[in-house]
């Protein structure tokens, strides 16, 4: 053998003798099959729901479904709302005695069933804190990542409970108005002949932004004297209607007044002893409340006469009132609602209910 083949034989050996490396691409590969599937759960799923969201009488002032949407939007990230979804939650606001406004919710499953359901109440008539705390209740029902499983279901109770419509039913009671009776005393000036005091028994139909009222009125005897022997007295009676509007504790209303006026004399012979009264004008107050059933209002008229009047004897006319007058008024109203039923509505909601302050 030659020295030159003895070399390469040399060469071959220690190649074939030495380790051979090999391209990491077999390592890449393992390295991305393991992180694919946790690249793959970066971004968790969204949850779709139907929405139906409703205000009861009485609660309309509250903001609509846009406020509730946008917030839920916020805080998952993304709208929720899909008219095709297979989940569907509803949403009921409705006022409550007092200044309470309750929210009921229900979530429903593809199967129709109720998922998840929650009750809330805001004590201060904050309209917008009770929306923005549904949306965060609605949040935490559909995000998935913070879905816990629910633990095992205690056994039905012996009675059956109550229809889930049942619940959303009853707070539609609140749509009737309250009953409210009231007795005031006024000083009234420029409708008699003399400033004088006047009664009245008020009766109303109440709602939370709105009431109509009529009164009964009467105006006390004003005599004024006309020479040393005879003098003439004066009063009214008459019924007042007053539909008025109203913002928490202010009041505005439009008065409409018809009655009589009833003159005697001593001596003077009056030719009509009776004369229709009708007059209108504005009032406007304040109301106070000393407990759920008790309140004090003080108001003020501006009295417009309508109807032609003065008193006349066959010597002539002796007194014809101004055009216009007024009075100024306080009254105590008695709230006749029967808030004892209020526990009686709050039993009725489903038991899961949670309320939130």
């Amino acid at each position: 053998m030659s020295a030159a083949s003895a070399r390469d034989t040399g060469a071959d050996a220690a190649t074939r003798d030495r380790p051979r490396i090999r391209a990491p691409w077999s390592l890449v590969a393992a390295a991305a099959a393991l992180l694919w599937p946790w690249r793959a759960g970066a971004a968790p799923p969204r949850a779709a729901v139907q929405l139906e969201y409703r205000r009861a009488p009485g609660a309309e002032r509250c903001p609509g479904e846009g406020l509730l949407r946008e917030e839920m939007a916020r805080q998952l990230g993304y709208d929720p709302v899909e008219p095709g979804a297979a989940a569907q939650a509803k949403a009921l606001v409705f006022r409550g005695p007092g200044r309470e406004i309750h929210a009921t919710m229900d979530l429903y499953d593809a199967d129709g069933s109720i998922a998840w359901s929650r009750h809330l109440v805001v004590y201060h008539d904050d309209c917008r804190e009770l929306v923005m705390n549904m949306a965060l209740s609605l949040r935490v029902a559909l995000d998935p990542s913070l879905y816990v499983p629910p633990a095992p279901p205690p056994p039905p109770p012996s009675p059956a409970p109550p229809p889930a419509d049942a619940a959303a039913a009853t707070p539609a009671r609140r749509g009737w108005p309250d009953v409210s009776v009231g007795l005031a005393g006024a000083a009234v000036f420029g409708t008699l002949q003399e400033t004088t005091a006047g009664t009245a028994l008020h009766v109303a139909l109440r709602y939370p932004s709105f009431s109509l009222g009529i009164e009964g009125q009467v105006q006390l005897p004003v005599t004024i004297p006309l020479d040393e022997t005879t003098s003439i007295s004066t009063w009214l009676a008459a019924a007042n209607v007053m539909p008025c509007s109203r913002q928490r504790h202010l009041f505005a209303c439009a008065v409409v007044s018809v009655g009589v006026v009833t003159t005697s004399s001593t001596d003077a012979r009056i030719i009509d002893t009776s004369a229709l009264w009708l007059a209108t004008g504005p009032r406007a107050g304040i109301e106070m409340p000393i407990s759920d059933r008790l309140a004090i209002q003080f108001y003020g008229d501006i009295v417009l006469r309508l109807s032609e009047l003065r008193v006349e004897s066959q010597e002539g006319v002796l007194w014809t009132p101004p055009a216009y007058g007024g009075l100024v008024g306080l009254r105590l109203d008695v709230n006749l609602d029967p808030r004892s039923e209020a526990p009686a509505r709050r039993a009725a909601l489903p038991r899961g209910a949670e309320a939130a302050h």
